[in-house]
This record gives C-alpha cells, structure tokens and sequence, in this order.
C-alpha cells in the first residue's frame, strides 16, 4: 500500500469499496492525489505554499453494531483551489493497514506541511503579543477563553487530548475550559499554537 524513499511517501488507497485504488504522493514541498474517478492516472498537485490549514477526521464504518470499516479524510484549505479532500475508505482485513497509513500521512502532514504554518502564526503573535483563533485568545499572559470572560496564565493552562476532540482549561478550574474538535478548521493550528507558547513559558521560567 504504502512505498516510501529517502524524502518522499507514495500510497494506494481505496476511495470506495467498488472504487478503484487512487494514488496519494507526498513530498516536502507538496503532495499529488488523484482526485477524479474518471480520470485514472491524473493527479493534481498541490504545493506546500498555497496550503493555509488542514483538518483530520477519522470515522469507523458500523453496520448492525458490528465495526466493519474506516472512512477516513483528510480536508486541506488552499489559497487558489478551496478546499481539496482526500478520501479512503477500508473494510474488515484491510482496516489496520489503512489506519497505519493513515497515522503515516497525518504524521507527515503535520511536520512537512502544518507546522510551518504555526511557525509562521508564532512570528505574528510573537510581532503583536496577541493571536485569536475561534473563540481563544492567546496573549504574553495567557489564554483568554473569550466564551467566559476568563484569563488562564500560562502556568495554568492545561491541554488534554481526547478521540474526536481537546480541551484547554485552567488547571486549577477546569470547567473553565474550551473544547475544539479536530474536524474544525484551524483546529490543529491552535493546538500546535498554544502546545509551543506553554513550552516557552516553562522553558523560560523554569
């Protein structure tokens, strides 16, 4: 299924199960999938520089109580193209394989495409001492849940990850708290965002 060198990984993946399998490569500066059923052998390029956010989401496939399959897709927000999805699909023997692919492509995903974008989202609020993302406020202070008028300090904030969500909450009161789920678009980026800005205020007051 999955065919890697050096620098680049390459993958057969079922959209369907009476699709045909479509071909996803990913490379540093950009990846390729073939997205058309009707045009086998096709695939359209996206670069890592028109790419501005991706979502994750994984769901098991249930028929008359039984998991039988995954859906898996991959969402990714580009400047010209809107959005651009990948999708796979896997049944019964194949699901361990494909959800290794699958933690394969979000773990490449995230170091060669994702965190570049919160590296630069970091410059910017490092530049204006303040960042928002939905309804969190991240300042020199702390978070700011905006939702309850409440101020976390950085000593404070605390961040748990869960299936299909996480929550960042003040340790010390933890319903004061804010839930993100994944399949919410800058979802990843303020996870990166907030798990690097906590890592610089212990590193610099330790």
């Amino acid at each position: 299924m999955a065919m890697e060198d050096a620098e680049n990984l390459s993958f057969n993946l079922s959209a369907g199960m009476f699709d045909r399998k479509r071909t996803l490569r990913l490379a540093p500066d950009y990846f390729e999938y073939e997205a058309n059923y009707l045009e086998p052998g096709r695939l359209i390029k996206i670069d890592r520089e028109d790419i501005l956010d991706i979502k994750f989401n994984m769901n098991w496939i249930i028929w008359y109580r039984f998991y039988v399959g995954c859906d898996f897709r991959i969402d990714v927000k580009t400047r010209e193209n809107g959005i651009f999805r990948i999708k796979f699909v896997s049944y019964f023997e194949k699901n361990n394989a494909y959800i290794r692919a699958y933690n394969s492509i979000v773990n490449w995903m995230w170091e060669h495409y994702l965190r570049g974008i919160i590296d630069h989202h970091l410059q910017e609020f490092y530049q204006t001492h303040e960042f928002q993302i939905r309804q969190v406020r991240m300042t020199d202070e702390g978070v700011y849940f905006i939702n309850q008028d409440h101020l976390a300090y950085w000593e404070e904030v605390g961040v748990k990850e869960y299936e299909d969500y996480f929550a960042i909450f003040n340790q010390s009161y933890p319903e004061l708290n804010e839930r993100i789920l994944f399949d919410e678009w800058e979802s990843e980026i303020l996870l990166g965002m907030i798990e690097a800005l906590k890592e610089k205020h212990y590193n610099e007051n330790k």
